[in-house]
């Protein structure tokens, strides 16, 4: 296996999605799988990319979804226990993909990233649509399967590996995986 050059991209993990306007428990339980994903990325100097919705009220889901992570407000900030550091990336973005409209190709690109490690909300919407515009774009797919949640496809998992050809690990598996893809250096 070649080595790979990974970034994490965290998806809506938002106050809205966690515990406001359009929280599950399903999504609450993505906290800590997520952390752990978070924390082995700041470990090993891998980058990290926010991408949160930071609606307007014209913004096209407004009639599907209601009022939600509203631009400027607690709903549309991470959630405390994934809040970013210093030199992490942080990107608005007002549609369901992390691509569209952003600076996220732009960013991956400048740091040499071929691999995209997605947690975030939801597995069968944002993350979806996430995942299919990174694979358009040549990006290698990682979903990290207990630091995402879904909506309505509960059966997102089969879609992804078949559609994306995407890799599908649990949180605690992630940081071994790419380790092994690393190239191993003289100490």
């Amino acid at each position: 296996m070649s080595a790979l050059r990974p970034a994490l991209v965290i998806v809506d993990m938002l106050n809205d999605f966690i515990d406001g306007a359009l929280a599950t428990p399903e999504a609450k339980a993505t906290v800590a799988p997520a952390r752990k994903v978070l924390e082995a990325f700041r470990r090993n100097g891998w980058p990290v990319i926010y991408v949160n919705d930071a609606h307007y009220p014209t913004d096209i889901e407004m009639p599907l979804w209601g009022p939600h992570a509203m631009k400027g407000t607690r709903g549309a900030e991470v959630y405390s226990e994934l809040a970013p550091r210093e030199g992490e990336y942080v990107l608005e973005k007002h549609a369901y993909s992390g691509f569209f409209g952003t600076a996220l190709d732009h960013i991956l690109r400048s740091l040499g990233v071929d691999t995209v490690v997605l947690v975030g909300l939801d597995a069968d919407i944002c993350v979806r649509h996430t995942a299919a515009d990174a694979f358009f774009r040549g990006y290698k797919v990682v979903v990290v399967r207990d630091a995402v949640a879904a909506r309505i496809d509960k059966n997102w998992e089969t879609y992804y590996k078949k559609v994306y050809g995407a890799t599908v690990l649990n949180s605690d598996e992630v940081e071994s995986y790419l380790r092994s893809a690393q190239p191993i250096t003289a100490r």
